[in-house]
């Protein structure tokens, strides 16, 4: 596809017929793969699990496995008594849940704080460690996983946004906010 749109670009001005007929075949091309993508993805729903959603009430359980492997987690948990879209509350879990392996598998602190607050129409998800990052292996492992990556995809599925970097001093902050007003529920 990136090829015919070079073609397409650089015939653009001097032989507009070459530029359509590498733009008509990048339209096919795009079908095609949007096709094959929407092939593999049911192919690995059928795969996944039909237990329910997770939910905000289950971080205790989420937070009590991170502590049994050594890294102590103080949650705040402030969602108010309106009941949170299931999509938005499976997305925030989702987040806690990535972040919090992250700071297992990715850094030498030994606490990390999560906190999942409601007001103004949002929910705002942080986890924040204490640092410092573990060294990384001479080669970069053959497993490396998208974690950072689908925090920020899941946010964007349901219109909200996620920030992360270091931390000054020391440590690494995962910040991501999620609408819940309008979220599908």
């Amino acid at each position: 596809m990136t090829v015919q749109a070079g073609v397409a670009l650089d015939a653009l001005d001097a032989a507009p017929e070459v530029s359509r007929r590498a733009m008509t075949q990048v339209r096919a091309s795009g079908k095609e793969a949007v096709r094959e993508l929407r092939a593999t993805l049911s192919v690995l729903r059928e795969a996944e699990s039909t237990a329910p959603a997770p939910r905000l009430d289950q971080l205790d359980e989420l937070v009590a496995g991170v502590e049994a492997g050594g890294v102590r987690v103080s949650l705040r948990r402030d969602t108010g008594d309106a009941a949170v879209p299931a999509v938005v509350e499976a997305t925030a879990y989702r987040i806690v849940q990535e972040a919090l392996t992250n700071v297992v598998k990715h850094s030498a602190a030994r606490h990390a704080a999560v906190s999942v607050t409601r007001a103004a129409g949002r929910l705002t998800v942080e986890v924040v460690d204490e640092g410092p990052p573990v060294p990384p292996p001479a080669a970069p492992p053959a497993d490396r996983g998208f974690g950072l990556i689908g925090m920020r995809e899941r946010a964007a599925a349901v219109g909200g946004g996620v920030t992360y970097g270091p931390v000054p001093g020391g440590g690494f902050r995962v910040h991501a906010v999620l609408p819940t007003e309008g979220a599908t529920p």
